[in-house]
């Protein structure tokens, strides 16, 4: 039942499937990977139904299977494979236990922070990369219900990132002019979430 679900995010509940489940309870309500539960402890003859606002679906892979999945991240991707050739495997990082969140820029973000093509990824110095990849990185699961306007989160290089709440849900970097809009949100994977973003981070 509702009421036994214990105040606090991201409960891991196993599911029949295999794969965990993530519950949330807070002064919003409850929430299952970051989706709202609209109506709960619906009686059944054999158990409990609790009516969630999406379709939970389960984890592909990892962060980086996850991206490689995308058809709007393969600028991203390219990104992660390039950095992971200088002094820090990122790829390594994001296939690793986590759990994490990355904050995932489309393949516009990275060509409106001046990547135009694949190749000129490839080009890039890959310590630069890392630097800028491993600031979309937070060391924690952060569905959407676990966002609160104002707040800071730690990223994986050491820097802060603010999250809005206003009419859409951002999140800014301290070189971004402008905070970018989180346009899809708690996306599954093995070892942590996804949230895409429309612009490129800068430390």
């Amino acid at each position: 039942m509702a009421a036994d679900v214990p105040a606090g995010p991201n409960a891991a509940v196993a599911t029949a499937g295999g794969d965990n489940i993530y519950i949330t309870k807070n002064s919003k309500g409850v929430f299952v990977n970051g989706w709202k539960v609209n109506q709960a402890d619906i009686a059944a003859s054999n158990g409990v139904i609790h009516s969630i606002e999406r379709v939970l679906m389960p984890p592909s892979g990892n962060l980086v299977e996850v991206a490689q999945g995308n058809s709007n991240l393969t600028y991203l991707v390219a990104a992660v494979i390039r950095a992971s050739e200088g002094g820090t495997n990122v790829a390594q990082i994001l296939a690793s236990a986590g759990p994490f969140t990355v904050f995932a820029p489309t393949n516009q973000a990275f060509i409106d922070a001046g990547f135009a093509t694949i190749a000129s990824i490839q080009a890039a110095d890959p310590n630069t990369l890392a630097s800028i990849l491993t600031y979309h990185v937070v060391a924690a699961r952060a569905f959407s219900s676990d966002l609160s306007d104002g707040q800071l989160l730690n990223t994986a290089n050491g820097g802060t990132i603010k999250i809005g709440l206003g009419a859409n849900a951002t999140v800014k970097g301290n070189g971004n002019a402008s905070p970018a809009n989180i346009t899809a949100f708690n996306v599954m994977a093995k070892n942590g979430v996804v949230q895409v973003i429309d612009k490129v981070l800068l430390p």
